[in-house]
């Protein structure tokens, strides 16, 4: 029995529903895919127009002192090895600008080393290394990863076939792993019989299984930090566990992503920090280009940051012993 409040409160029948037509279930829908290149517009170049005529003019008149010092950062970069070389990028934390490191560093190496150089997604996750680089990738790691260990015991033909390649020259291994803890290890290492140099973009965090497993095979390790108080306590704070051992093949990479938060930096101290425990330092400035999150061009980066990006490429080579 039901309630009827128009009748005085006398009970009434029950009323019965009307049975509904059940909906047709939906078909799946797409999933939504954007392409990253048709998004990009008109990114600036890391140096201002007034900047670049100035250094043309005085260029001119004068030796400068930066000049010299690529010259000898250059002379690092094209240092002989007799075996590949693996350096791994990581971070204490996100945002610190790991990618864009990793994506100048390699390219730096690409582009004044005679032997070939490839750059490695090794995050769990696709990373945007492969983006940042201005490469299509053809698969995640975990579709290539077996063709490019059969590949690495024959020669760099087999590879061409499954990766993409920079104007500089630099190779690139996308990303896509998760729930494969080794996998990125494993194609590095292998692919270090072809390739003088690999550079690893490691994922988030310096604690990931993955980024564990990479750091630990790594010849040099480039800790990017931001150049900010806080950027720097975290990854001090992070570098104290670690085995002194360990950290002689450690360069820190202090990042200016902002330059407000890089202008709170007190950068004497900073450096002091590092430097106490045996780990040197290479800052690099900030630059509109790189900090766009475009694909970054080797034209426009600031010279400055060229400059720092060839340092630290070269003091990962000398932190970089055969293990």
């Amino acid at each position: 029995m039901t309630w009827d409040p128009t009748r005085g409160g006398h009970p009434t029948q029950p009323v019965r529903p009307v049975p509904h037509a059940r909906a047709a279930p939906r078909p799946p829908q797409p999933v939504a895919q954007v392409n990253a290149f048709e998004l990009a517009g008109r990114v600036p170049s890391g140096d201002s127009v007034v900047q670049r005529v100035t250094r043309a003019v005085t260029r001119g008149f004068a030796n400068s002192k930066q000049p010299r010092d690529l010259v000898t950062a250059l002379n690092g970069v094209q240092a002989p090895v007799t075996t590949g070389r693996r350096v791994a990028v990581t971070s204490a934390r996100g945002g610190a600008g790991k990618t864009a490191v990793s994506a100048l560093v390699g390219s730096v190496f690409a582009a004044r080393r005679a032997d070939p150089v490839v750059a490695v997604d090794a995050a769990p996750e696709t990373g945007s290394l492969a983006w940042r680089l201005g490469t299509q990738p053809r698969g995640t790691l975990a579709e290539l990863a077996q063709g490019l260990m059969a590949a690495s015991s024959r020669n760099l033909a087999d590879v061409a076939r499954l990766l993409p390649r920079t104007p500089s020259g630099l190779w690139v291994v996308p990303g896509g792993s998760a729930g494969q803890r080794t996998i990125a290890r494993d194609v590095t290492r292998a692919l270090s019989r072809l390739f003088a140099v690999a550079v690893l973009d490691c994922g988030t965090g310096m604690q990931l299984p993955e980024t564990t497993e990479v750091l630990a095979d790594a010849h040099a390790v480039l800790v990017v930090t931001p150049a900010t108080p806080d950027g720097v306590s975290s990854t001090v704070s992070a570098l104290s566990g670690v085995q002194p051992g360990a950290l002689q093949r450690v360069v820190i990479a202090l990042n200016a992503t902002d330059p407000h938060g890089h202008a709170t930096l007190k950068s004497g101290p900073a450096r002091e920090a590092f430097q106490r425990m045996g780990v040197p330092v290479v800052e690099l400035p900030y630059d509109r280009h790189v900090a766009a999150g475009a694909v970054i061009d080797p034209g426009k980066i600031a010279e400055t940051t060229f400059v720092a990006a060839a340092n630290l490429a070269a003091w990962a080579l000398h932190r970089a012993p055969q293990l």
